[in-house]
């Protein structure tokens, strides 16, 4: 197997909230329906300009020793690349949501790019429980219907259902909302009924000018597989030519 089939979601960059707006009134929202709340919390995510991330990545088996990677991220509206940096082995690794549905993968080794068909997103991101899908960032309510689930004074869980014919893996999720911040801290993944993983968000802070959550863990329930993310550095609105969300930058690692 090739060391880019074991790129073993959540890459969830969905990390990083938008620009420091106030958050908005979560409580208030509930009166509209789970759909309102659902789209106010991606606005929050995903209203920005640009965005530049560096993170460590570790991944560590139940039991096991872990293995870090750093990676960079940018992203300009819905395309976003990203550009593994070290170790050695990994260097250069790249990919590309290209922003109209289509992803590309570049191997150093190779020194081949391919698409990634949709029924291969789910494969997983170098030994980890992140998955193609993962890397590419979305808004949720064009996809998933939303009902409230528990409400309590601190958070509110809302129970995602996939929507007929919408082009994501899941077909399940439960997200909670830190009513504070109004941003999604804790996601689970259902598949046939079952949990099948799990998404812890920590660290509130702002950085850059944005909210962000600096942490994220993933888990999987089966196996006990846990994936960490640390954000090492933000950067909001700057420059970011068109040209580097291409096939030929992909290649170049320019």
């Amino acid at each position: 197997m090739t060391r880019l089939a074991l790129l073993a979601p959540l890459f969830s960059i969905a990390l990083v909230a938008t620009a420091a707006a106030a958050p908005p009134d979560v409580n208030a929202l509930k009166a509209k329906g789970g759909t309102a709340v659902l789209e106010a919390i991606d606005k929050r995510t995903y209203d920005y300009t640009t965005q530049k991330w560096v993170f460590r990545m570790t991944v560590k088996e139940k039991g096991g020793q872990g293995r870090q990677v750093t990676f960079s991220v940018w992203q300009k509206g819905n395309k976003r690349l990203v550009r593994f940096l070290e170790p050695g082995d990994v260097k250069g690794m790249s990919m590309l949501s290209a922003g109209d549905g289509d992803m590309y993968v570049y191997s150093p080794q190779t020194d081949n790019v391919r698409r990634v068909a949709s029924s291969a997103r789910r494969q997983t991101l170098l030994g980890s429980n992140m998955t193609y899908e993962d890397m590419n960032a979305v808004m949720l309510a064009p996809l998933y219907d939303a009902a409230f689930g528990e409400d309590a004074a601190t958070h509110l869980w809302l129970d995602l259902t996939r929507k007929a014919g919408a082009d994501t893996s899941w077909e399940k999720l439960r997200l909670r909302v830190d009513k504070k911040a109004a941003l999604v801290d804790h996601i689970e993944y259902w598949e046939g009924g079952k949990k099948v993983r799990e998404q812890v968000r920590n660290v509130f802070t702002e950085e850059g000018g944005a909210p962000t959550w600096k942490s994220i863990a993933m888990t999987d329930v089966g196996t006990g597989l846990s994936t960490s993310l640390e954000m090492l550095e933000q950067k909001i609105g700057d420059d970011i030519p068109d040209n580097i969300f291409s096939k030929r930058s992909l290649v170049r690692g320019q």
